[in-house]
């Protein structure tokens, strides 16, 4: 059997519709095994009084597709291209129509000069990253922290008030399995 492999996910412009669009076509490139519980979660840097910037949905889904990182990373920007996804913004947490980010591939650990860093700094900093990866893998270990998504996790428990579970949107992601 392959290694897990956990890609983060994310959309705040169309949000729905462009989940529902990419991850369908990554399930049928790579099928996924599970999708988590979307969030419902403001942006990292919108004030109370800023309202002009919409809400993400954020999850995660879990695959065992063999290959490897540099070529999954490629494929995962190619399904976010297709979304219209542009990332030569100068502001990493700018609206997007679609995030695809690989958070974890087993216990692989990768560190500039390579192309990426696993695994994802963010599931150490971000519980709509480190909550829904435990949710689809709680026993799997983080290989820099040698404790499991799980307890990571419930570092950010209770659920932060910026992060609501949105059960619609997990229903309309979860239907692309079947």
């Amino acid at each position: 059997m392959s290694e897990p492999i956990l890609i983060a996910f994310g959309a705040n412009i169309d949000p729905l519709a462009n989940l529902i669009a990419g991850l369908t076509q990554l399930h049928q490139e790579m099928p996924l095994e599970a999708i988590s519980t979307v969030y419902r979660t403001t942006p990292l840097r919108r004030t109370p009084t800023d309202r002009q910037e919409p809400d993400f949905l954020n999850g995660a889904v879990l695959t065992r597709h063999p290959q490897e990182p540099d070529a999954l990373k490629k494929r995962l920007r190619r399904i976010e291209a297709s979304r219209m996804r542009k990332r030569q913004t100068g502001d990493p947490d700018a609206p997007r129509t679609l995030d695809l980010d690989l958070a974890l591939m087993g216990n692989r650990v990768m560190r500039p000069p390579a192309s990426m860093t696993l695994p994802d700094p963010d599931i150490l900093k971000r519980p709509f990253v480190a909550i829904p990866l435990a949710e689809l893998a709680p026993k799997m270990i983080h290989p820099d922290e040698g404790t499991t998504l799980a307890v990571i996790a419930a570092r950010f428990q209770p659920n932060p008030v910026e992060m609501a579970p949105d059960r619609k949107a997990t229903q309309a992601l979860r239907a692309i399995l079947r």
